[in-house]
């Protein structure tokens, strides 16, 4: 019993792992296109509205982790 408590748990972690994994390359790829815009000369007007527009579509979708990485993909496809 203890070794089948100690494997759930491991694949808990495991699993929390993966997610937070997802979560740091989207998190670099929306960095890297960040920077980008610096040399596209795109007003500071259009990047916010992208970003309202982004955070407005994912407003009625779950709360948490997932919501925030839902925001992110979108945001990393908006620009």
């Amino acid at each position: 019993e203890s070794a089948e408590r100690l494997l759930a748990e491991l694949q808990l972690v495991e699993a929390e792992r993966v997610r937070l994994s997802l979560v740091e390359e989207t998190l670099v790829d929306v960095v890297t296109l960040l920077r980008q815009l610096r040399s596209r000369n795109i007003s500071n007007r259009v990047l916010g509205r992208t970003l309202l527009d982004c955070l407005d579509s994912c407003k009625d979708s779950q709360q948490g982790p997932n919501q925030a990485l839902e925001i992110l993909n979108r945001f990393g496809l908006e620009l």
